[in-house]
């Protein structure tokens, strides 16, 4: 398949973090919180509006504050050795409200609406943008550019401040700053069966078919049994639409820059010319029969039952295969510089409420982790108890020593990292670059096949901003279209609908549903971002 080609915004990502190492001179500003009286910095300055003017960390006298936490796993903020430096370097102190994961959304809802809500939501997916709106939350941009200069300086280089700015103008939580990633799970390909078929690897849709035929006709695994290889394995999750990011047009999948303007894609030729493509897969028997039915908790024991995976989609290969067949695939490379990446700025996982009295001393003390070394307390914890240097220079974590047995207990206790929420911190460059492969080889291998996608994407385009209003208009509209573009996918490929018949009527659906108002939308906030 071709697919046209269009004219696309390219948003160079920044990934560079040298502005973090002339940041840590050893004194921080620091903020404090509402249990505490004390007006006055550790030099007896305090500002008008009742907040520190400065402050240096650790804090001359004790500060406390609350906080609701999300969970990593089964284990609290409260016990993690991470968070207890944090805070005693800081003399600080947070009494924690620890809550699993699965319950975050009730008692957060519980909280907020009988008034009985702390200081600070930490990790707690919470809706800041939305309680910011309403006053529950506070702005934090004027605090963010007095009392976090690794911050500040981070948001600069990497024009982030508008990842984070409300539809209000307004700042309402501290981010998470990665790397610049790749927004949806990755495809995997099965590089052992290419080389086992003396085959490159695809470089176009039409020579991704030629390997997907050829894994399914020529015995790719080598078992003597011609028929029991699957070249391309979707679930009901991740259907063949993941594909499209392969396509020569950026795009998050049903957002996508074509002729110069956000479009929806799935009402647009080119997924109509991408939907023909994909039934010729499935009706050649390329694609797994069972694609559009079976879960995405099912993939992993399919991947893992045999030598059977020709190509799969997920954010590592050792999560379908298993660890010990992870390096079998690649991520296929892009073939043009179209890979949607996220500028690797997001919000939402420190917030301060209105009843903080010291909300400096907060934005202060999380500054710290948006440092190379604050940077590595989050992601890897503390150095000698949970990580350490080998003799070549290269970082592994420590097993068996009071901390877990295992990488995933090691982590979920004692770094403040996990969990499924967003912590606040900077990703530090050792956790891309010096990590040794003898204790997580898995992981080294992950980091290598990210990079080599992150060099072949963009960040498509800045931040798009919704007024609330919109924003429900947005998921009303998209709760009728988006089930009913899957339904149509799946009938398309599987040959219940014949495509040609069928299109007319499909986009005339859609337009029902409100497809115009949809890109209206999507225009008006893609136009306002570009003219910011």
């Amino acid at each position: 398949m071709k697919l046209k080609k269009v004219i696309a915004l390219t948003l160079t990502a920044a990934v560079s973090l040298s502005v973090l190492a002339g940041c840590g001179n050893g004194e921080q500003p620091s903020s404090g919180n509402g249990s505490s009286s004390n007006k006055e910095d550790s030099k007896g300055n305090a500002g008008t509006d009742g907040m520190l003017d400065s402050v240096s960390f650790p804090l001359a006298e004790t500060m406390t504050f609350t906080a609701v936490s999300g969970m990593n796993g089964d284990y609290t903020m409260t016990d993690n050795i991470a968070m207890q430096k944090a805070l005693k370097d800081a003399n600080i102190q947070i009494d924690f409200t620890n809550v699993l994961h699965a319950d975050l959304g009730e008692k957060l809802s519980t909280m907020i609406n009988g008034n009985n809500y702390p200081d600070i939501f930490y990790k707690s997916c919470v809706d800041a943008d939305k309680y910011g709106i309403q006053g529950i939350m506070i702005p934090l941009e004027d605090l963010i550019r007095k009392y976090a200069p690794n911050l500040t300086a981070l948001l600069d280089e990497r024009d982030g401040w508008q990842y984070i700015t409300a539809s209000d103008g307004h700042i309402y939580s501290l981010p998470q700053v990665d790397l610049p990633g790749v927004n949806r799970p990755a495809y995997w390909i099965n590089k052992r069966w290419m080389d086992n078929l003396g085959l490159k690897e695809p470089t176009s849709f039409e020579e991704l078919y030629e390997v997907l035929k050829a894994f399914k006709e020529q015995d790719a695994n080598g078992n003597g049994d011609p028929d029991d290889e699957i070249p391309l394995f979707c679930n009901s999750w991740l259907n063949p639409f993941f594909l499209l990011q392969y396509a020569d047009f950026p795009n998050t999948g049903k957002d996508g820059i074509i002729g110069g303007e956000l479009r929806y894609v799935p009402a647009t030729e080119e997924y109509k010319e991408f939907l023909a493509y994909a039934t010729k897969l499935y009706q050649e028997g390329l694609m797994y029969k069972n694609s559009f039915t079976v879960s995405h908790d099912e993939q992993a024991p399919m991947g893992q039952s045999g030598d059977v995976l020709g190509s799969f989609f997920d954010a590592g290969a050792f999560l379908t295969v298993g660890r010990d067949h992870d390096e079998d695939y690649i991520a296929l490379t892009p073939w043009a510089d179209c890979l949607d990446l996220s500028a690797g700025i997001s919000g939402g996982t420190l917030t301060i409420s209105d009843k903080c009295e010291h909300p400096e001393v907060v934005v202060a003390w999380a500054d710290q982790f948006y440092t190379e070394d604050g940077g590595k307390l989050a992601w890897m914890g503390v150095e000698g108890e949970t990580y350490q240097y080998n003799d070549e220079g290269q970082w592994e974590w420590i097993l068996d020593k009071g901390h877990g047995e295992d990488i995933t207990t090691v982590r979920a206790s004692s770094a403040l990292q996990g969990g499924g929420q967003g912590h606040p911190s900077v990703q530090p460059r050792a956790w891309m670059e010096g990590m040794s492969a003898s204790v997580d080889p898995d992981e080294v291998y992950l980091n290598l096949q990210r990079l080599k996608l992150i060099e072949h994407g963009q960040v498509p385009w800045p931040r798009l901003t919704y007024t609330e209003e919109q924003q429900k208009e947005l998921g009303t509209i998209g709760a009728d279209i988006n089930p009913y573009v899957d339904e149509y996918m799946a009938k398309v490929v599987t040959g219940e609908y014949n495509l040609e018949e069928t299109w007319d009527e499909y986009i005339n659906t859609l337009k029902g549903m409100g497809l115009d108002r949809l890109e209206e939308l999507y225009k008006g906030a893609y136009d306002a971002a570009m003219a910011r």
